[in-house]
């Protein structure tokens, strides 16, 4: 039985924002689909040029009748900030303070959903320390979950309050960062949605202090989180312990920390990385859009997945297979359920190499027959 037509003219209908993230393709380009005598594409058309010449960009001139341009999913963060004693030697702490305040004031940063919390620290819950070790004290963020909007912080609630928090805080204590990451990944828990990206982002500059300071189990703590589909990110700055960071980084999902400077670096660099952190919200699922009343109307099997791995690339054409049973190395696409479709799923192939192509996105183009693999 078909699919309803119905369920796919709200996709023709509205230049709506889909749910995906960045995306990848692993392997060779298909080749291009057959000529269709049923309002298909021809591959004269636009599945020309999709071997990287230019005799087509891969755009599906010939028989595309809409483009829809996928967007980032939203990222929620919980940063577990170090504030012990050896912050404030070499500037450091007045370079973090400063590189926070602008991460946070910075109209780039408008959309993230932030929480913040210091350690070692008896605020807002008395415990994330070196002596009590308090996994559900450091769990409690001194600053809430919020969103960051664009505006200047006297308009902004969320702004204001994370500033404030930052400049309101001096270094002291030791480096419990068993009993921090572990709060940190059980808020995520709490906290993570199929609708955003939750992250933990632990930042620091020291070794294990107080606490379980062994390696493995703090990287434990960041694979158990990485199984639940929750990221933890490392920042290490000057007397970091970087071979342990990347250790929990990579157990975390994020392959390896981020190192930063000293001097008149540490503000650069700490700005960087939690820009890159903000701006990767990978996806491997896209939801199907509720009908609508407008648009024309169009069959799943004249619906492709173009992916540009930079704003200037031509596009690479993904393509689809049955299920997730028919993915292999080469990557590619499939419906949930092909004969009432809610979901558009990305093979692992593809999905593994999401964090590979930062600046890459991904097209939906309708009225083309399907490029099968």
């Amino acid at each position: 039985m078909a699919t309803p037509k119905h369920r796919w003219s709200r996709l023709l209908a509205l230049g709506t924002v889909l749910s995906l993230g960045m995306w990848a393709c692993g392997g060779e380009e298909p080749e291009a689909a057959p000529s269709s005598s049923d309002g298909g594409s021809s591959s004269s058309g636009g599945l020309d040029g999709l071997d990287g010449t230019d005799d087509d960009p891969g755009d599906f001139d010939a028989c595309a009748s809409t483009v829809v341009e996928g967007d980032r999913l939203p990222v929620q963060m919980y940063i577990m900030f170090d504030k012990s004693g050896s912050m404030l030697d070499d500037q450091k702490w007045a370079g973090a303070t400063a590189a926070l305040t602008a991460f946070f004031q910075d109209e780039d940063s408008a959309g993230l959903n932030v929480a913040l919390r210091f350690f070692p620290d008896n605020e807002p819950q008395a415990g994330c320390n070196e002596n009590a070790c308090s996994v559900q004290a450091c769990a409690s963020p001194l600053v809430e979950l919020g969103t960051l909007n664009a505006l200047p912080a006297h308009s902004d609630p969320h702004q204001a309050a994370l500033v404030e928090a930052v400049q309101s805080r001096t270094p002291g204590g030791q480096t419990p960062m068993y009993a921090a990451l572990a709060g940190a990944t059980d808020w995520a828990r709490s906290h993570r949605t199929d609708d955003a990206k939750t992250v933990v982002v632990l930042v620091t500059d020291g070794e294990p202090n107080g606490c379980d300071e062994s390696t493995a189990a703090i990287a434990g703590l960041a694979s158990d989180a990485a199984a639940e589909g929750i990221f933890t990110y490392a920042i290490g700055m000057s007397g970091a312990d970087i071979t342990q960071l990347h250790q929990i980084a990579n157990a975390g999902g994020t392959e390896q920390a981020f190192v930063v400077g000293t001097g008149t670096s540490i503000h650069k660099d700490l700005v960087a990385a939690f820009e890159d952190i903000g701006t990767s919200a990978p996806s491997c699922t896209m939801d199907v859009p509720a009908p609508s009343e407008l648009g024309e109307e169009i069959e799943p099997g004249l619906v492709n997945v173009t992916f540009l791995t930079s704003p200037t690339a031509n596009p690479r054409t993904l393509p689809r297979v049955d299920g997730p049973s028919d993915c292999d190395g080469s990557g590619g696409w499939y419906y949930d359920d092909p004969m009432a479709p809610t979901t558009i799923e990305l093979c692992p192939a593809s999905c593994d190499l999401v964090e590979d192509n930062k600046n890459g996105s991904l097209e939906l183009v309708f009225g083309c027959k399907s490029v099968l693999k």
